[in-house]
């Protein structure tokens, strides 16, 4: 039996078989990926929301609002990366190979977008389900679907109405995340 599990033959083998992938993937971005026009729009898409999310952005509830998107982004990229192992979906086309697959979508446009009807639409939990409702709705069967187009996604088990139920279910933890700390910070530590 072998106790030391970093000498294994397999995880070796692991290792080996992503050493590989690793090259191609960086070999297909360079010949097949980078500066294509959809690689343009991806990079677009990347860096003109956060510009446009500072300058609208409540700047009271910046902080507020931040960590309900990164609770967002949290959860898109630990599904992505759920998703991409299983094969799920896949990327053809990557901003940098070296960043998770479709970082553009799970670290700026999603967060942002759900930012802002959070920003909007978050003072009742009603409104809240109802804005959201609608949100996952436009992502899940608008947006999502234009990315295939465009070719930025590809489903090979997934669908869409997964991802419907998914940015709900983010959203409503989300939610439920920030009220938690604010009674927390709200309550003396003498009566926790």
């Amino acid at each position: 039996m072998n106790l030391n599990l970093s000498d294994s033959e397999t995880l070796q083998e692991v290792q080996k078989l992503r050493a590989e992938m690793h090259r191609l993937e960086i070999l297909r971005w360079k010949q097949d990926e980078v500066f294509t026009w959809q690689w343009w729009l991806l990079a677009a898409l990347t860096v003109i929301p956060l510009i446009l999310w500072w300058l609208a952005v409540d700047k009271k509830r910046a902080y507020e609002i931040a960590f309900y998107g990164s609770m967002i982004d949290l959860m898109a990229l630990l599904l992505d990366n759920f998703g991409t192992n299983l094969l799920w979906w896949s990327y053809p086309i990557k901003l940098l190979p070296i960043l998770p697959p479709l970082i553009t979508a799970d670290s700026v446009l999603v967060p942002i977008f759900l930012m802002m009807v959070y920003q909007y639409f978050s003072v009742t939990w009603k409104s809240h389900w109802i804005a959201n409702l609608i949100a996952a709705a436009f992502l899940a069967f608008i947006a999502e679907p234009i990315f295939i187009w465009i070719g930025y996604y590809k489903l090979s088990g997934w669908m869409l109405v997964y991802s419907f139920l998914f940015y709900n279910a983010s959203t409503t933890l989300a939610k439920l995340i920030i009220r938690g700390f604010a009674r927390s910070a709200a309550t003396p530590p003498e009566a926790r």
